[in-house]
């Protein structure tokens, strides 16, 4: 499950001043919260109960300020200073366990944001398409180069390049055969966005992986994948850290998902490719 704790944290900054008070104060005081009616909490934030109410709703649903609490109750135990980003006063350890429970935070979300529809339709694309086209820019790039990287040990030509021209080239060449795969947390990058439009006036299919599904990239997507958007208001570059984390994790999941398909045709390729690469290119001892 989600830390609550977190999400809250997070969305501090997209919340009404009403909202940020009542965040402010879970946040400072999340044992005393768990203990406490939505009748006493009102006068100590101070707002009213109603205003309590609809912002536990938002946060959890028709559960409400009830589900709140129980959420907050299933992390009482953990450590609050995990909630916060870097400090200069941090020791390594301290680093290391705000970064582990981020990217674990991270995996739980993006776990729960992937739809299995949605990755069964984006797989079957990948099944009849000859040709995938993937691209990102800066560390998206990443993805685009790793989904490159997997799909190509099991026979699959992927191709990625920083050039945007060679890259719309090849798709107008080869439109009729070609899936194109933009990733873009922000889903509101401009180049990004001009190949998406240009795929689909030529009846490419676009698959796009992103943070926000009602960006410029969604409304041009035929299917779209969400990743986690929890790191999008961090001040830190630990931000850039779980976005990364995210994207590889969603692109791991279509891997598998695509390679369990020809599963043992796919097993036989690998082992084959192992053979002749560890016979023909081993390392100097």
């Amino acid at each position: 499950m989600d830390s609550i704790l977190l999400t809250i944290k997070q969305s501090k900054d997209n919340l009404t001043k009403t909202e940020q008070s009542i965040a402010e104060y879970i946040l400072k005081n999340p044992h005393e919260v768990i203990k406490t009616s939505v009748q006493e909490l009102a006068p100590k934030i101070p707002t009213s109960p109603a205003s309590i109410v609809r912002f536990s709703q938002r946060l959890c649903g028709s559960g409400g300020y009830s589900d709140l609490k129980l959420r907050l109750s299933a992390e009482s135990d953990v450590d609050t200073a995990l909630y916060e980003e870097l400090s200069p006063s941090d020791s390594i350890d301290d680093m290391k366990k705000k970064l582990s429970f981020r990217v674990d935070q991270t995996l739980t979300k993006t776990n729960s944001l992937l739809s299995e529809e949605r990755l069964k339709a984006a797989i079957n694309l990948f099944n009849e398409k000859n040709t995938i086209i993937a691209y990102g820019i800066g560390a998206s790039m990443i993805a685009a180069q790793d989904l490159q990287q997997k799909l190509l040990r099991v026979g699959k030509t992927v191709v990625t390049n920083i050039d945007l021209h060679l890259l719309t080239t090849l798709l107008l060449a080869k439109k009729n055969e070609t899936v194109l795969v933009l990733i873009s947390n922000s889903g509101e990058t401009k180049e990004i966005i001009k190949f998406a439009k240009i795929a689909h006036e030529n009846n490419v299919p676009v698959i796009s992986l992103t943070q926000n599904e009602s960006s410029s990239l969604g409304y041009e997507s035929d299917i779209v994948l969400k990743n986690d958007d929890s790191s999008e208001n961090a001040r830190l570059r630990s931000a850039a850290t779980t976005s990364l984390i995210s994207q590889l994790y969603a692109i791991d999941i279509l891997y598998y998902s695509y390679f369990s398909l020809h599963f043992t045709e796919n097993v036989k390729q690998i082992s084959l490719s192992q053979k002749y690469i560890s016979n023909n290119f081993k390392k100097d001892q």
